[in-house]
């Protein structure tokens, strides 16, 4: 099964992702800082300073989703015995070339001490989780031939084009951005890397958000020939598996409708994704979100 990638004209309109519209429902004014920073005059140079750092959390994920298109790379290659000793070293210079580039928000508002040995540990102990499981398992059992079309993160070369996780769902823009996806025979398999907690609501709408965004990647392939999972690896091991029906992705084309409408609802001018003013993003006001907002000294 060959899956297709279309190349989409660039509008500045704004595209629906689960991530953007998580965003927008936990927190308005947050929201209009990530995603608007460049509409804040003399404040944006500030407003995209604290957009760029990073957190502990967040680079332990950067890292081992680096780590897996090294895995997914090599796989395509070769289905000798993984060398983790050689594999740890490579992670070790990944963390050397990248982490002291990045701006930690734990530096920045000194709430903890950013140890990149800890970090390494960290990845260390998902990447051997992964070497462990039944999924790489499963994975490197698939014959060489069937893995040549393999897609790992958005912005992999596929069938000699790239493709950045941009989809329309019902004719909307949105960006589905998945991070391992193949087909074997009639089947789709998408496959997404969790360091983080298990939120099931969160995570199966993420999911569905995947299979449509697969459907349309393959127009003939029916919902039950699609097979999305999260494979959860800082902790114990877990893998979530979702199947939907055909009512699900087309329920689903209605979600996306109706949050990509109340997103846009916060627009001066739609079509060139212009924001309201400021006051008119509510801040959260809840404690526990504030605590860890990149924002919070625009806020407080």
């Amino acid at each position: 099964m060959n899956l297709y990638f279309p190349n989409y004209p660039f509008t500045k309109i704004l595209g629906w992702s689960s991530s953007r519209y998580d965003l927008f429902s936990l927190c308005k004014r947050k929201y209009r800082y990530q995603y608007y920073s460049n509409f804040w005059g003399e404040q944006s140079e500030k407003v995209n300073k604290l957009k760029g750092l990073t957190t502990i959390a967040l680079e332990v994920g950067n890292l081992y989703h680096d780590m897996m298109e090294i895995f997914i790379d090599r796989l395509q290659k070769s289905n000798k015995p993984i060398d983790k000793e050689r594999v740890f070293v490579r992670l070790d210079q990944l963390c050397n070339e990248k982490l002291p580039t990045k701006n930690f928000f734990e530096n920045y508002y000194k709430t903890a001490v950013v140890d990149f040995s800890e970090i390494s540990e960290k990845v260390k102990f998902c990447v051997e989780n992964f070497i462990n499981s039944p999924i790489f398992e499963w994975i490197n059992s698939i014959k060489m031939e069937d893995r040549k079309n393999w897609l790992v993160e958005a912005g992999s070369k596929m069938y000699n084009k790239t493709y950045y996780g941009e989809t329309r769902i019902n004719g909307l823009k949105a960006y589905c951005k998945m991070d391992f996806i193949f087909a074997i025979n009639d089947e789709i398999h998408i496959l997404d890397w969790k360091t983080g907690k298990k939120d099931e609501s969160k995570h199966t709408k993420q999911l569905l958000a995947y299979a449509v965004a697969a459907k349309g990647l393959n127009k003939d392939i029916s919902a039950d020939k699609i097979f999305p999972k999260a494979i959860f690896i800082n902790g114990n091991y877990e893998e979530m598996s979702v199947k939907f029906t055909e009512k699900d992705l087309v329920n689903f084309a209605e979600v996306v409708k109706k949050e990509t409408a109340q997103m846009q609802s916060f627009c001066s001018d739609v079509e060139n994704n212009i924001p309201l003013p400021i006051e008119e993003f509510e801040k959260c006001g809840y404690d526990n979100v504030c605590k860890f907002c990149e924002y919070k000294e625009l806020c407080l």
